[in-house]
């Protein structure tokens, strides 16, 4: 590669051009003119953004209604088999050319990239955004081509030998076996995942702790974890190769060694799971080794340049994937920024003193690490709304760690697929290696403070502090300092500025979440205030609400503490997503049933101590009145013996209901005081609920079932959803996604869920 940055704007224009393709818009007809703008130097970056458009805008699937009974399908593994709990998850390119995504039972042998498959499974459309702010799954896939998922009905079927990547895949499983049978399960998931690049053994606990200890990147394979493998071994050969001295006189033994590496590269690459980082890894080192092998120098900046071109061009849709923005990110940071940190650093020592062999690897990686951390905080804040701030301690003392166990995992896994039983002597030397890792993680991670949580700035504040920090790379003096202070509030001022819209704003706002099959719902008080009823829970183990959708929620609004938190009673389903809340948000006031619970909802109880609310007894703010209504619940079941909430603003008022059934509604309509302009249906629309007479106490403009998507259960059964409609409501779902409501003291309107982030909207919604 030859002196200066030729591909670095092209790159860029072709990167832009993905990020507009990928969206649901059409490619203007005339971008195709665009590309013959690559004859003229000048204009060749709004021709590779053209092409990138193109390409991205192509490979997006179009919406279709799947069929409606199980289908028979035939086709090719396009990407590598993912675990899904005791499945896998597999990415199909069908003969007509669609792609679908399928969950099936694992074969005997691994499936893997390149196996023919039939298999008949029943396919759906994939789910768009929950919530505001929430994962957009079915855009990510439709921008990789695929419109369907599905679950399998029965085992797949090869229809032709396995591909040459079974065998990979194969020692995958093998190495899996092996930390499985010779580690505690904690160290095993930790070398599953850095050894071959498995996730699926890692726990919930050991999740957050990396990623509040800013050590998530050692857990996914990536360059970092390719360097220490591919040019460790580069160096090894070199090293050997020296020392046979026939071979020197006649040959150059590091272009030799980088000859033997390429190969071991892509190995490298397709046995860790091919993920958008080791991709882009494994095309920079393919780069560099090259270079040395046709003695060519290299420059950074190309080098990531061209990677982003190759994975773009064969997957577009990787520009959605946070592990790709992250990896590029960081390596840009690494390129950018991490020299002028080292050298605005005064360090004098001696050269060979031990000061200079000690200090400077420090402060060559402190400042590395200060880079790299710079340059993904956009990327962070806009997907997870966390910032670790014990990252450069926390990767000073880990990451030797982590190298120590990624050459350990490499070699345990080249054994393993000869013998599971000959990986088993590296496995115990990782051991200890892999508990001190974890040590460092959960130290870093057990602080309160270890984290600045802060809501998404969105797409536009996360584009703009990533501009202006380059620019500010570019300018002296004042200008520097300023144009960083304002990238930095383009990073922190979003969620300030929608709090602050919605305090102008006023009025009363309920938000229902989305939060599978549980009960969540945000109101915000006209002062800005916001009061929690319910943090939803995942019964059976699953994804934490709490942290998936009330939390992001509450940050990206900018809330900062809780005026309040309703717990209408200690189930999981209401209660276990509270966990989570606790941990992020501090809470003034906590009401609850006056239940204790059992298991983990006990815990939860514990650690929010609600003040038990008995029917009558009131707490108010803003204006707003929180009152309990409702029979005695003394002689009531759990869930008749709910916290009915009656919340009054004005001439209006929304009933919540928790889970109350029968008798809970029979004690509540004897006690009367129901009638409410808005209600939260009880009991997720069960039978066992929402009996004539309570309908008829309540009278609602809107009733809100909330929800899961195709739950078990039925919720919500069609006769209750009749019975609400008939009764006058407008009834409202949260399997469909959150349901907005707004009040001016006078009537309820319902408002788009999804503007809730946009403050200039929220100015104008009035109150």
């Amino acid at each position: 590669m030859t002196h200066g940055r030729p591909l670095v704007w092209p790159a860029a224009g072709f990167l832009s051009g993905v990020a507009l393709g990928v969206q649901p818009l059409a490619a203007p007809g005339w971008l195709p003119f665009l590309l013959l703008l690559v004859a003229l130097p000048r204009f060749r970056p709004i021709a590779f953004l053209a092409a990138g458009w193109l390409a991205a805008a192509q490979a997006r699937a179009l919406p279709a209604e799947p069929p409606a009974e199980p289908v028979l399908l035939e086709g090719g593994v396009v990407d590598p088999p993912q675990p899904w709990g005791d499945d896998v998850r597999l990415r199909l390119a069908l003969r007509d050319g669609a792609r679908v995504e399928v969950t099936a039972p694992p074969l005997a042998w691994p499936l893997a990239v390149g196996d023919a498959l039939r298999l008949e499974a029943r396919l759906r459309r994939p789910p768009g955004p929950a919530n505001p702010g929430g994962r957009d799954r079915a855009g990510q896939l439709a921008a990789a081509g695929v419109a369907w998922v599905g679950r399998a009905t029965g085992p797949a079927i090869r229809i032709a030998r396995p591909s040459p990547a079974a065998l990979l895949e194969r020692a995958r499983a093998r190495y899996a076996a092996a930390c499985e049978r010779h580690l505690p399960s904690r160290e095993a998931a930790l070398l599953r995942a850095i050894g071959v690049g498995d996730r699926a053994g890692l726990d919930d606990a050991t999740r957050r702790s990396f990623a509040r200890s800013g050590l998530a990147h050692v857990l996914a394979v990536s360059g970092y974890h390719l360097v220490v493998v591919v040019f460790g071994l580069w160096r090894l050969l070199r090293a050997a190769l020296v020392r046979w001295g026939w071979l020197a006189e006649r040959t150059d033994p590091g272009a030799l060694a980088a000859a033997i590496c390429l190969p071991a590269t892509a190995m490298y690459a397709l046995g860790t799971g091919a993920n958008p980082p080791v991709l882009r890894a494994a095309v920079a080192a393919a780069i560099g080794l090259g270079g040395v092998f046709l003695r060519r120098e290299h420059d950074a900046a190309n080098a990531l340049a061209l990677a982003a071109l190759v994975l773009l061009a064969v997957e577009p849709a990787a520009a959605l994937d946070p592990s790709f923005q992250l990896s590029f990110a960081a390596v840009a940071g690494l390129a950018l920024w991490a020299g002028p940190l080292r050298r605005a650093v005064p360090f004098a020592a001696a050269p060979g003193t031990w000061r200079r062999r000690l200090g400077e690897p420090l402060l060559q990686g402190a400042c590395a690490t200060v880079a790299a951390s710079l340059a993904t905080a956009p990327v962070l804040a806009f997907h997870f709304r966390q910032l670790p701030l014990l990252g450069l301690p926390a990767n000073l003392a880990a990451l030797p760690l982590g190298a120590g166990l990624t050459l350990l995992g490499a070699v345990a896994g080249a054994a393993a697929s000869l013998d599971a039983a000959a990986a088993a002597p590296f496995l115990w030397a990782a051991w200890p290696l892999a508990r001190a890792l974890r040590a460092i993680s959960d130290v870093a991670a057990a602080p309160r403070w270890s984290t600045f949580g802060l809501g998404s700035p969105g797409l536009l504040g996360a584009v703009a502090c990533a501009g202006l920090a380059l620019l500010a790379t570019r300018l002296r003096g004042k200008r520097r300092w300023a144009t960083a202070a304002a990238a930095a509030a383009c990073l922190v001022a979003p969620p300030w500025l929608r709090a602050e819209a919605a305090r102008a704003r006023g009025g009363l706002e309920v938000i229902f979440l989305s939060v599978g099959q549980g009960d969540a719902a945000l109101l915000r008080l006209p002062d800005g205030s916001a009061v929690l009823v319910d943090g939803g829970g995942a019964v059976g183990g699953g994804a934490d609400p709490g942290e998936r959708d009330v939390v992001p929620l509450l940050r990206d609004l900018g809330v900062r503490r809780l005026a309040a938190v309703f717990l209408s009673h200690p189930h999981p389903d209401h209660a276990l997503g509270l966990a989570t809340v606790l941990d992020a948000f501090p809470v003034a006031h906590a009401f609850g049933n006056g239940a204790p619970g059992d298991g983990e909802a006990a815990a939860v109880v514990a650690r929010l101590r609600p003040a038990p609310l008995a029917p009558g007894e009131s707490w108010e703010r803003a204006g707003v009145r929180f009152q309990a209504v409702g029979g005695p619940r003394a002689a009531l079941g759990e869930n008749d013996a709910s916290l009915v909430l009656r919340v009054e603003f004005g001439r209006t008022a929304i009933l919540f209901a928790g889970d109350v059934e029968a008798a809970g509604e029979d004690a509540a309509v004897r006690a009367g005081g129901l009638a409410a302009d808005v209600v939260k249906v009880p009991h997720h629309g069960s039978r066992s609920s929402s009996s004539p007479a309570f309908v008829a106490a309540v009278a609602p403009r809107f009733a809100v079932v909330s929800a899961g998507a195709g739950n078990r259960f039925g919720f919500p059964a069609a006769d209750v959803v009749a019975r609400w409609s008939a009764a006058g409501a407008q009834v409202e779902r949260t399997d469909r996604g959150a349901v907005r409501l707004l009040s001016d003291g006078a009537r309820f309107r319902k408002v788009p869920a999804e503007v809730v982030l946009d403050p200039v909207a929220t100015l104008a919604e009035g109150p």
